[in-house]
């Protein structure tokens, strides 16, 4: 009974967005749309969008994630941490309307982005049978190509509600770490190094595309493991935005 309704609910919804455009609202050409993200201050940026109709059916976007410094709570390896991260990003698409009415409707996006993202914290870590404190930092940067489809709803001729919900993407991509203990205890030894590789591996070991690329280095005297890692990463973009058109 409830895949019936979904079904019922889906196909609603299809036939709405391909009604033919009301006599009395007008074309989108030259309309210009702002929106933001709410979701993306969780990852440190504030997101805006703007959206320039080019025809009744077609448009461009363009947005631009502003970056501030802001600390979650996440958990990492079982252990709640907390994390101070910032990001910034660049996107622009070009945007097809699949319905007869202008600038709302199933669309299907094209775009390319680019992305940088940086955290850092103090995080507890095991090694040498004993839980120590590192110094943790994060820089990861990444030009993407994806293609995402959505839905735009515009209510009383002016409010957008943006919603893309399938947008499969691909990452050129560089991402570095390094975990430096702090603390007056003396240097690793054979051991202590080992187990902190050790951390590193099984941390990365559940995550496709990383757990065999991921170049590992520790260095036992300054009480430091690094990570590096350059190549393909997919992606897949899904979100809400709201906004005004003028």
């Amino acid at each position: 009974m409830k895949c019936k309704n979904l079904i019922l609910l889906i196909g609603g919804l299809i036939s709405i967005l391909n009604l033919p455009a009301q006599e009395n609202d007008p074309s989108s050409t030259g309309a210009i749309g702002v929106k933001w993200s709410p979701a993306s201050i969780f990852f440190g940026k504030i997101s805006l969008f703007g959206e320039y109709s080019l025809s009744d059916n077609k448009s461009i976007t363009l947005g631009i994630g502003v970056p501030f410094n802001k600390t979650t709570t996440q958990e990492i390896d079982g252990e709640n941490e907390s994390l101070t991260q910032k990001t910034f990003s660049i996107m622009g698409g070009y945007r097809m309307y699949l319905g007869n009415n202008p600038g709302k409707g199933l669309y299907f996006e094209p775009y390319l982005k680019y992305l940088k993202h940086e955290a850092h914290g103090i995080l507890d870590r095991l090694v040498g049978g004993d839980m120590r404190e590192f110094d943790f930092s994060s820089d990861y940067s990444g030009v993407g190509l994806g293609a995402q489809l959505g839905v735009q709803f515009v209510i009383a001729k002016s409010v957008l509600i943006d919603f893309y919900f399938l947008g499969p993407e691909g990452n050129i991509s560089k991402h570095n770490t390094i975990s430096k203990e702090i603390g007056n205890a003396p240097p690793w030894d054979a051991q202590d190094a080992a187990d902190a590789e050790d951390e590193i591996n099984d941390f990365f070991s559940d995550i496709p595309f990383l757990r065999d690329r991921i170049e590992v280095s520790v260095n036992a005297a300054q009480k430091t493991a690094t990570t590096k890692y350059n190549g393909f990463l997919p992606g897949f973009r899904l979100g809400l935005s709201v906004g005004v058109r003028f």
